[in-house]
């Protein structure tokens, strides 16, 4: 045995050791880091914690008042308004932060994949909303076969019309990211019903959001 497999071998444990080590000691940053989107690489594992009293906050549009029907989206088709989605029958709107970063965000959005059928025979169509460009929403949506459409508010417009823009981000790329929310909108516009929440990893389950729909 030569001198250099004696090395190698003597340094093995060493090497897994510092590997396992710095695994642990970065898993708080993994939460935040990029997510590669890809046919071949699925998203990352994280829990979503249902939402609870303790996370949920008074903040934005009131159940009752009337949403920017004039607010626009952007979509690899080109623009659309709130009015014109909600023109056929009401909508849900899923705000999250990031398709592109926030694991979190993508582990929801492929969740209620599995309440679009339930929905549609409540007379309901869902929509997710985040501050993406439509390029990689729609390279999400295909990768992760959503079954509804996602909707682009690039420059937080829509976010900061329904009044969840997330305050704590003042620079970086979280800045203009809404609450973790759930809106309702009926087909003139109204607010049915919603759901708010200060922890971005805190959000309605898909029987939560069933439970909202079938509360109004």
């Amino acid at each position: 045995m030569t001198k250099q497999t004696i090395l190698m071998i003597s340094l093995a444990p060493a090497l897994l050791l510092g590997a396992c080590s710095g695994a642990e000691n970065s898993d708080a940053a993994k939460t935040e880091e990029s997510t590669e989107i890809s046919e071949t690489k699925p998203i990352k594992s994280v829990i979503v914690e249902p939402i609870d009293e303790s996370s949920t906050i008074d903040a934005g549009l009131a159940v009752g008042e009337k949403a920017p029907m004039d607010a626009a989206f952007a979509t690899v088709e080109g623009k659309t308004t709130l009015a014109e989605i909600v023109a056929g029958r009401p909508a849900v709107l899923v705000f999250t932060r990031s398709v592109e970063w926030c694991p979190f965000c993508q582990t929801q959005l492929k969740a209620i994949n599995g309440i679009v059928a339930d929905l549609s025979e409540r007379g309901y169509q869902i929509h997710g909303v985040s501050y993406d460009d439509p390029g990689p929403q729609d390279r999400f949506a295909m990768n992760q076969m959503l079954q509804y459409k996602m909707l682009s508010d690039k420059p937080s417009a829509v976010i900061d019309a329904f009044g969840i823009r997330d305050p704590q981000y003042t620079e970086g790329r979280a800045m203009g990211v809404p609450y973790a929310a759930v809106f309702v909108v009926g087909s003139d516009g109204t607010i049915l019903a919603k759901s708010v929440s200060n922890d971005y990893k805190k959000r309605p389950t898909n029987a939560q959001i069933l439970a909202i729909v079938d509360s109004i």
